[in-house]
């Protein structure tokens, strides 16, 4: 098999770990800000949010990360397999319509994964994810460029590497 739907627990990890709130400027931050990840609508999804972004929850933010990225899973397995039926599609046997994360999720210490699962988890889905043409271009994939960059600034000693370097 050369694609397949990855796991409900894989996708909330990767939500879970964009959607934390960090200490930042001011008020504390989203690790990945949806203000900065083209084309996401927070209105959209099985939880929509309908209040300003300081109002948003973790586990509401993270359902819309976790939507968003396991839809598009899907829509490139379904290229990569186009006679398949929906529960024919290479993954888990048991699959939900849509992947919701819950405030009991967000505080489960299962889904709190050191930086360098994240980055292999986003290697993974994006394997899983890029059998679209189009696949380059969509929210999905802006969305898992920010996952990484904010793994990269957690690992050891990021913070303290020179920003810019000299001999």
């Amino acid at each position: 098999m050369s694609a397949f739907i990855c796991g409900e627990d894989h996708f909330k990890a990767l939500a879970i770990f964009a959607a934390s709130r960090t200490h930042g400027y001011g008020n504390a931050h989203f690790r990945v800000d949806p203000r900065y990840v083209e084309g996401i609508d927070l209105e959209a999804g099985p939880v929509a949010v309908r209040r300003g972004l300081h109002d948003l929850t973790s586990a509401e933010l993270a359902s819309l990360y976790a939507e968003v990225l396991y839809q598009e899973n899907i829509c490139s397995v379904r290229a990569r397999y186009p006679g398949d039926k929906k529960d024919e599609l290479p993954g888990p046997i048991i699959r939900s319509d849509h992947i919701v994360v819950s405030t009991s999720d967000v505080v489960q210490a299962n889904y709190r994964l050191k930086p360098v699962a994240i980055l292999k988890m986003c290697d993974c889905l994006e394997y899983q994810s890029c059998e679209t043409e189009d696949y380059r271009q969509t929210i999905a994939y802006r969305l898992l460029e920010q996952i990484r960059r904010a793994a990269i600034r957690e690992l050891a000693g990021y913070e303290d590497a020179p920003w810019d370097y000299a001999a």
